[in-house]
């Protein structure tokens, strides 16, 4: 945690943009996440200007400038091969649809654009120019405390912009921090606003809080104030015993993969139409959809009881890396309810290893992957395009499925001749 920033801190080209600013007359302060992230020793991934010109102003000074939200007051300044958001200050508003201003409201202060926005570490400036920090509601110490408050009246931020309270929960995560008693306690009045939320923007928060080290920090908070209760009914359903499985399962998943981390999140849940819809719902694509369905659907294979062949069919109807990620799923579930190194626990790491000897990628689980293709069928054996070419590739497939070892041209090509034998017989 540092106390204080310098302008070496800041990029070359953010300061080449605040001198161009001060050299027409106008201030520019690096704003927001970016400076909250330089204040906690954490990379900044952005770099955000808020300045006192305005939106025609900022296009007068700089020569590319993409117009991306000009009617909130943001463009897009190109420098460098490099683009910069930036903002000119704005004041309060009503915001009726309950996630932009009605109208904005130009300002020349600093201090009351950081007024504005939602949390108290993500309100604080600084010009690298006059070597300034502008920190008027004490987010730095905030930072210290780990803490995340709202600037000003919680209530009244949560009423503008009802992502804010989605916001929260993330930040809690994301950023292993704790969310303070009075700005939790708005959550719950203001839940009307949050339910104006679109489902992408909802999406997106639930993406990000899942790439956290413990995204049941988030999830926690999301259930004890009733946002999960809108977005995921059936998760707040859940008893207390299966939700504390649920995040347990959750934070101790693999952070690289969303799905797998939500087919943790809802592996209590028996209703995988339910699981379904809430995935259309929230805007996932379809691949996203049949990925999580699969995970979920398949993880409770039993691998010990199944033979080889009856595993790599299975594996061919679930996909290849579903059906890996299921029976991890299932191990690190059985390792959650039942204890590191249970029977329960054990068996499921001995059936995820099983899959991993026999569905490797070397294994055809679909005709293209087969070592012969419906046009070796017709050029080797003199059979015209038609419905039995597709029939003997699938029964090709039904074979190797059996036997692996036979999938090579020459042996595909010999067991065609011996079906269409059979077949004549």
């Amino acid at each position: 945690m540092r106390n204080q920033v310098t302008p070496n801190d800041i990029p070359s080209e953010v300061r080449e943009l605040c001198r161009e600013f001060h050299r027409h007359g106008y201030k520019a302060w690096v704003v927001g996440g970016c400076m909250r992230d330089l204040l906690r020793e954490k990379p900044a991934s952005d770099w955000d200007l808020a300045t006192s010109a305005r939106p025609e102003e900022v296009q007068r000074v700089f020569r590319r400038v993409i117009p991306t939200g000009i009617q909130h007051g943001t463009v897009t300044v190109r420098l460098h091969g490099k683009s910069f958001e930036v903002t000119t200050l704005r004041g309060e508003g009503a915001y009726s649809d309950g996630r932009r201003p009605d109208q904005v409201e130009f300002v020349t202060d600093i201090e009351a654009d950081l007024g504005r926005r939602d949390f108290t570490i993500n309100a604080i400036a600084y010009d690298p120019i006059d070597d300034s920090l502008i920190d008027p509601f004490d987010g730095l110490g905030d930072l210290r405390r780990g803490v995340i408050r709202a600037v000003g009246d919680a209530t009244r931020r949560f009423s503008e912009d009802g992502l804010r309270v989605l916001r929260a929960a993330r930040f809690a995560a994301t950023l292993e921090l704790t969310l303070d008693p009075e700005t939790e306690a708005a959550i719950a009045p203001t839940l009307d606003t949050f339910r104006k939320v679109s489902a992408e923007r909802v999406r997106e928060e639930w993406l990000k809080a899942l790439r956290a080290a413990r995204p049941s920090l988030a999830f926690n908070i999301m259930a004890r104030t009733g946002m999960l209760e809108i977005t995921a009914p059936m998760l707040a359903s859940l008893s207390a015993v299966e939700w504390g499985f649920a995040l347990a399962a959750l934070d101790a998943a693999d952070a690289g993969g969303a799905c797998l981390r939500l087919a943790a999140l809802f592996h209590p849940v028996r209703d995988l139409n339910a699981v379904g819809e809430w995935s259309t719902r929230y805007r996932f694509s379809n691949a996203e959809r049949e990925q999580l369905l699969n995970v979920m659907k398949h993880r409770t294979l039993s691998a010990g009881e199944a033979s080889d062949a009856d595993l790599r069919r299975h594996a061919r109807k679930a996909g290849r890396e579903p059906v890996h990620d299921a029976a991890y799923l299932n191990s690190l579930v059985a390792r959650v309810r039942h204890g590191e190194g249970s029977p329960a626990h054990l068996a499921a790491q001995h059936q995820a290893e099983r899959l991993r000897a026999l569905i490797t990628d070397e294994v055809a689980l679909s005709t293209k992957e087969l070592a012969v293709t419906g046009r070796d069928l017709m050029q080797e054996l003199t059979l015209t395009p038609g419905p039995e070419v597709g029939k003997l590739l699938d029964r090709l497939l039904e074979s190797v499925l059996d036997d692996p070892s036979l999938n090579t041209r020459a042996g595909l090509l010999e067991r065609t001749k011996q079906l269409r034998a059979e077949a004549r017989a």
